[in-house]
């Protein structure tokens, strides 16, 4: 079974968030113990959680303060390379939707572009309302478009003379 894609909100019905947590911790568990095994790493999970009054520890308690003396012994520099907050994870997550979203405005103004030569190609007229830096980025679009046809064309040119 596959996982859907959901919107992680708090879930309000207690037997069901109840449930959830256990399964959940159970999985996190398996997880643990599965990547110190397979990758021969130091890993260890604490959950707290208000049904418990004992934190559920893996792999072990012994483990645990092992693997956090570990941690400990580093320099706090390092110590807070590998830390994530949850202001650090939020200002990254931030930053990667700024980036998508830079990159899908990017595109459609290529597709903009584009529509507006194809138009000028059929109908000969031209949308007067383009600012220059729209014009500027059409003759940018048109340029590297001249010089992906003349790529093609050597290509085209020399696959017919290796042909003969």
């Amino acid at each position: 079974m596959t996982s859907r894609n959901r919107e992680l909100q708090y879930i309000a019905e207690d037997s069901k968030r109840k449930l959830s947590l256990f399964k959940r911790k159970r999985g996190i568990t398996k997880k643990i113990k599965e990547i110190t095994t397979l990758c021969g790493i130091d890993a260890c999970s604490i959950i707290y959680d208000e049904n418990n009054s004992q934190a559920t520890v893996c792999p072990s308690k012994d483990r645990v303060q092992m693997v956090l003396d570990k941690f400990r012994s580093f320099p706090e520099s390092e110590q807070r390379k590998t830390i994530v907050d949850h202001e650090g994870f939020v200002k990254k997550s931030i930053e990667k939707a700024r980036e998508e979203l830079k990159k899908e405005k990017d595109k459609s103004k290529k597709n903009e572009m584009n529509n507006q030569i194809d138009h000028f190609i059929q109908t000969g007229e031209f949308d007067g309302n383009v600012s220059e830096s729209d014009l500027e980025d059409l003759s940018s679009l048109i340029v590297t478009n001249i010089k992906e046809v003349d790529q093609r064309i050597e290509w085209i040119q020399a696959q017919d003379e290796s042909d003969n």
